[in-house]
């Protein structure tokens, strides 16, 4: 045991890449490479969020401070993945990739970086597809009173806006435990 933690070995989670004397962090806006209009700043929302909830991080305005998360949202599409025998899409699967790193301000040293980081979250889009007593469709902004009146481009266009700020949680989450935590 004692050879393998002076090798350097270390347990998953059980680390920061964040050096000792880091006291704040910013977080800059993310460059979009998406038709998706304003995902950067969902997203910095989204990570401000994070890492003010779980962070040991005091967060600052952009590029003042100690750490810095910067990257790009490199892809986001929704693709059907089930229709009915009419050719009609009914269920969707939204992915979003990002890539991000996290340097030190001062010394510009590279503490972390994930080239391609992509998640993924599947939706309906039509109204009998939609599973109405499911936790993930309760926290969403349809009723399940009105959702028979909607057409399908309404409840998919819904849904694919819910979803992706799901996407966006999960991203969150993931740049959050990768980047502070070793995860």
């Amino acid at each position: 045991m004692l050879l393998l933690c002076g090798c350097g070995y270390h347990f998953a989670g059980a680390g920061t890449t964040v050096p000792s004397g880091a006291r704040t962090l910013s977080i800059s806006l993310f460059g979009n490479r998406t038709r998706e209009h304003g995902l950067e700043v969902n997203l910095r929302r989204k990570l401000t969020e994070e890492f003010r909830r779980r962070g040991p991080l005091e967060l600052v305005s952009d590029r003042d401070g100690d750490v810095l998360l910067a990257g790009t949202i490199r892809h986001f599409s929704t693709i059907p993945v089930a229709s009915t025998a009419n050719s009609e899409a009914v269920q969707f699967q939204g992915v979003i990739q990002i890539s991000f790193r996290l340097t030190e301000r001062d010394t510009g040293r590279l503490l972390y970086e994930n080239k391609l980081l992509q998640e993924s979250l599947d939706f309906g889009a039509v109204n009998t597809v939609v599973v109405t007593s499911s936790p993930r469709f309760q926290r969403g902004t349809i009723d399940s009173r009105d959702l028979a009146q909607m057409t399908n481009v309404q409840v998919g266009e819904t849904r694919r806006r819910e979803t992706l700020d799901d996407l966006l949680e999960l991203l969150a989450r993931d740049v959050y435990l990768q980047s502070m935590e070793g995860f």
